[in-house]
């Protein structure tokens, strides 16, 4: 920095200066990151987002192949990035490459960066047989969900929007589709059942109780409510579950342990151990 200019060498050699009042922070994949700290101190309290005090300021050469990617041919920018060489620059081109749909160009741009990844996905699009298809999974790649799924339900596959809501572990927008017309009863059992987890996990139990309802996931309902202290609902729980089934057992020592003597028969006569039904009135006076 001097003064008011901001100054990038490349190779010991200054680029143009860039006017800017910011003080430096990061030089990351050719752009520099610099803060207004003197907007910062002259009113503090006034700041709504701290992020609008934050400037980048791009390095000439990424500038450029920007600019070539939108106003040249690929074979032009990539002519340039391998006089240019750095990963940043390749990480353009097989962006804009693969926007294009231009495999080839992508692939050369994903190897000079060293992504594995990148060269595996072009092999996976290579192998798909419609173009509509190949851009949903450029799109999912760059993580445009919203317009992938736009795409598949544009060719009329719903099928293929739930399968990527699924591997994304988007319940919401899986339930949201199964009830359009796409998927199984299995797939929505499945869709709630994780709705219950992702609220359980968050400790918001009457959620989660609604999912698992929904899911008749007996198990992690009994869990819940009792997490809850919910004894009412455990109670009317009884009916619904087998006899002879291990969550019997469970519930009626749950009961016992809050002294619900009624409550811990019903389940261990249901579990058809009389004698332990016995033993819990005897204990429990």
């Amino acid at each position: 920095m001097e003064k008011n200019r901001l100054f990038v060498l490349k190779n010991f050699e200054a680029e143009e200066p860039i006017l800017s009042a910011g003080y430096l922070c990061d030089f990351t994949d050719l752009e520099v990151k610099a803060v207004l700290l003197d907007e910062i101190l002259k009113d503090p309290e006034e700041i709504k987002n701290i992020s609008e005090m934050i400037v980048k300021y791009e390095q000439k050469s990424l500038r450029e192949t920007r600019e070539m990617l939108t106003t040249t041919t690929i074979k032009d920018a990539v002519g340039f990035v391998e006089k240019n060489p750095h990963k940043r620059l390749w990480r353009l081109i097989s962006e804009s490459s693969l926007d294009k749909l231009n495999f080839n160009a992508a692939e050369r741009a994903f190897v000079k960066q060293e992504d594995y990844a990148g060269v595996q996905l072009i092999e996976k699009l290579q192998n798909l047989d419609e173009k509509v298809k190949q851009k949903a999974e450029v799109a999912c790649f760059f993580k445009r969900y919203d317009e992938a799924e736009q795409i598949f339900r544009d060719i009329d596959r719903r099928d293929l929007a739930l399968d990527l809501r699924m591997r994304l572990g988007d319940w919401p927008k899986v339930v949201s589709l199964i009830e359009q017309g796409a998927g199984s009863d299995a797939m929505l059992t499945k869709a709630y059942k994780n709705l219950g987890d992702y609220s359980a996990e968050r400790q918001k139990w009457s959620k989660a109780c609604k999912y698992y309802k929904m899911a008749n996931d007996y198990e992690s309902l009994t869990y819940s409510y009792y997490k809850m202290e919910d004894f009412t609902s455990l109670e009317g729980l009884i009916k619904y579950l087998p006899e002879n089934s291990p969550l019997l057992e469970m519930l009626g020592e749950k009961f016992q342990s809050m002294g619900l003597c009624q409550a811990a028969v019903t389940c261990f006569t249901r579990l058809g151990d009389v004698k332990r039904a016995i033993d819990c009135c005897v204990l429990l006076n």
